[in-house]
């Protein structure tokens, strides 16, 4: 039979139980997703009605790749492929009505979901600034999640705080029932609901899908868990897949204790373990499989592969970020000059905020990259909203910024006052910063909406007189007078935190603009920044890098893999540092980055990374003594070298050009060199001076037009190919001659 060439005897024993509940324990790169499509298939070979049959995933791509496999074994009318939303949804397009909603349900995203929020709020006369409607919006939704309904919630609600969310919530869901709305949790709880109060629907359904397939069992939320307790529990013939040593989303409600306690849910299961790896190397399985085995909660497996022994995993231990960076973009680039693909190389990091200094470099060193789940670094929403502000700051005039930011955060200026502005600006033939400005003679705007704009154009006034200040402290000013950051905070989004991650991250990029610019000004770190953003878009099919978080990552594959910033604080993320069951699921996390690699992994570590424009010690991470020192080549390219080595007994500094002593200040102010760093021995020295042709990792090639101070005071004029004339503070420049 077609189904069963090609698979080893563990697989085939997955894909040809038909009848009872199965558990499918596929480690990384095993060939669980063959397993599940040929199972389908086996299972309509066996005179099962497609119509019987559903299968869940996780994502839309997921279901539509699936979809396509099952297509290619045999006939699939009336099988579902579907996630739990798209499920959940379907079913209740055919029976809320039992519930009392109206079948054409409108369903509410995030932002809608938090409007409404905010309008029950200035209902009951609460602060928003007081009362964040993000945090009490993820209440609601954990709440759902566990299936407590608003009349529980009450009940149980202990607590100044809970009770004020016990009003809400009861408010919230009246309003969704008005508005015959449901939002994304209600879908689940819907459906729920649905099956327990009306047993003749539940019926239909399990009499329909007779047999189940529930893929990344790891990551379902109690919800989805009691759906597919119910579905499942006529006929029992479940099937799950997943890896426990997978579940890395227990922040946002996946509950790993589901696929641990499937045995307990059904003591009649058959277990089976995929244990071949097809990806990786020994090598690499060898390191996965020596950190993964460090944590307590999971079910054992011992991964093998018949792939060759593989390179060692080279582990590069770096200065800082930007030494970090350019060692990556250089071995990338050595890569290539090997022929291999830049579409076979993959960059993960643990935050968002990590990718700028990366890209910075693969910009510097010509290597295209593509970013998966997010945008490029100046191009995502919270850094282009600081730089719209700071572009104010220069600019009243700019009209785009004046629009990103009116209301950005929320201050009361709707749209349609926006609009009114707009077009009162373009009657008076004025900017739109003007109407602003002339608001009193603008009688269409009402008086909340006209003293909204009132504050607004007295913060725009106020952040204008900082431009003389450093722009890292301009750039810091400017987010502790717009509450960005509690903005954020307040916002529910899940991805928060990265977002907040990103913002402390444009504050060190503004940090490092000032060390190498002594005479830099906010007005030239914006032509910067808009130089450094100003990138044609890739194509599509174009061979370039990725580069991604490592959550991102799961479910994909690379020949070759960078996993950098592995430290302390970043892998584990120091906000897990708290419980051991956080660290477990970091852990995880760095389990899933090693077994996406399939010929070489590469892992960086920085012994220092700038924070929130101070520049911080970092530490190895744990998940890196777990790995064995014979399978891993170390490179070190941290400088261990100060100041302090050119200073004699004596406290002078000394040097020995030409074999002889002489003073290095006495050398500098010769005129000869105005600058010494990285001294290690005589051949290490490196001179600069007028005429001299340099290297810089931000700006590129330049030459120095002339020379000032001595020691760490000093400083170079450089005129760069692009980017113009800089002012650069030779300790931090990270220049290098070009011969």
């Amino acid at each position: 039979m077609l189904l069963l060439n090609d698979v080893t005897e563990r697989q085939r024993e997955a894909i040809t139980y038909v009848e009872g509940p199965l558990l499918v324990v596929a480690g990384a790169g095993s060939g669980k997703t063959r397993v599940i499509t040929r199972r389908i298939g086996y299972l309509m070979s066996q005179g099962v009605n497609p119509y019987n049959i559903l299968a869940i995933t996780f994502t839309n791509k997921a279901a539509d790749e699936m979809y396509d496999r099952v297509k290619q074994f045999s006939a699939h009318k009336g099988l579902w492929i579907s996630t739990f939303h798209k499920m959940c949804s379907r079913i209740l397009r055919c029976n809320i009505d039992r519930l009392g909603y109206s079948r054409d349900f409108s369903i509410y995203d995030t932002l809608d979901q938090l409007n409404q929020i905010k309008s029950i709020m200035a209902e009951l006369q609460l602060d928003t600034s007081q009362w964040k409607p993000g945090k009490i919006a993820a209440s609601i939704s954990n709440a759902k999640n566990k299936l407590v309904n608003p009349d529980a919630f009450t009940t149980t609600a202990s607590g100044y705080y809970n009770r004020i969310v016990a009003q809400i919530y009861t408010k919230y869901q009246g309003r969704l029932k008005i508005n015959n709305g449901l939002d994304f949790d209600d879908l689940l709880v819907k459906t729920i609901e649905l099956f327990k109060i009306y047993p003749d629907i539940l019926e239909m359904y399990q009499e329909k899908f007779k047999f189940i397939l529930v893929d990344e069992y790891q990551d379902t939320n109690y919800a989805q868990y009691i759906i597919t307790q119910l579905l499942a529990n006529r006929y029992k013939n479940i099937c799950v897949t997943g890896d426990p040593d997978q579940s890395i989303y227990g922040w946002r409600g996946a509950d790993i204790r589901n696929i641990m306690d499937f045995e307990k849910d059904y003591p009649d299961a058959r277990v089976v373990l995929l244990e071949q790896n097809y990806r990786s190397t020994k090598h690499i399985l060898h390191a996965a499989s020596s950190v993964i085995k460090n944590n307590i909660f999971r079910k054992r497996k011992d991964l093998w592969t018949e792939n060759p022994l593989g390179d060692k995993i080279k582990v590069i231990y770096c200065e800082d970020e930007h030494v970090e960076a350019e060692e990556v973009a250089k071995t990338i680039r050595g890569l290539k000059e090997k022929n291999v693909k830049y579409s076979g190389i993959a960059l993960f990091y643990r935050t968002n905020a990590q990718s700028r200094v990366l890209e910075i470099f693969l910009r510097n060193y010509g290597i295209p990259y593509t970013i998966i789940g997010g945008v490029e670094f100046y191009q995502r929403k919270e850094i282009k909203d600081t730089l719209a502000y700071l572009r104010l700051c220069v600019n009243p005039n700019d009209e785009i910024a004046l629009e990103r930011t009116i209301n950005t955060p929320t201050r009361g200026i709707g749209n349609a006052t926006v609009k009114k502005l707009k077009d009162w600006a373009i009657m008076n033939n004025a900017t739109l910063f003007n109407a602003t400005q002339r608001i009193n003679l603008i009688p269409e705007i009402g008086a909340k909406a006209s003293a909204a704009i009132k504050c607004f154009l007295e913060l725009v006034l106020n952040l204008r007189k900082l431009q003389k200040l450093t722009v890292e402290d301009v750039v810091k000013h400017v987010i502790k007078e717009t509450r960005y950051i509690e903005f954020l905070e307040g916002s529910g989004e899940k991805d928060s935190k990265d977002r907040i991650a990103n913002i402390e991250e444009l504050v060190n990029a503004a940090h490092e603009y000032d060390m190498n610019n002594l005479d830099g000004t906010l007005q030239g770190f914006l032509e910067d920044v808009a130089l450094v953003s100003d990138v044609d878009e890739l194509e599509g099919d174009m061979d370039s890098v990725t580069l991604m978080t490592l959550h991102t990552a799961k479910g994909l594959e690379f020949p070759i893999v960078f996993i950098t910033g592995m430290e302390e604080g970043l892998l584990p993320h120091s906000e897990s540092r708290h419980s051991d069951e956080e660290i477990e699921e970091e852990r995880r996390l760095c389990y899933v980055g090693i077994t996406r690699a399939m010929k070489e992994l590469y892992i960086t570590h920085a012994k220092r990374r700038m924070r929130y424009g101070q520049m911080n010690s970092s530490v190895p991470s744990r998940f890196l003594d777990e790995i064995p020192r014979e399978i891993m080549d170390e490179i070190d390219r941290v400088n261990h070298q100060s100041f302090d080595i050119y200073k004699t007994e004596s406290g002078s500094r000394k040097d020995i050009f030409s074999g002889t002593n002489l003073d290095l200040d006495t050398f500098v102010s010769s005129g000869k060199a105005s600058y010494i760093t990285d001294v290690k021995s005589k051949e290490d020295y490196i001179l600069f001076s007028s005429g001299d042709v340099i290297k810089h990792p931000v700006f590129g090639v330049g030459r120095i037009l002339e020379v000032s101070g001595s020691n760490e005071k000093a400083s170079a004029k450089v005129s760069f190919n692009i980017g113009g004339v800089k002012h650069l503070m030779l300790a931090y420049a990270r220049l290098e001659k070009v011969k």
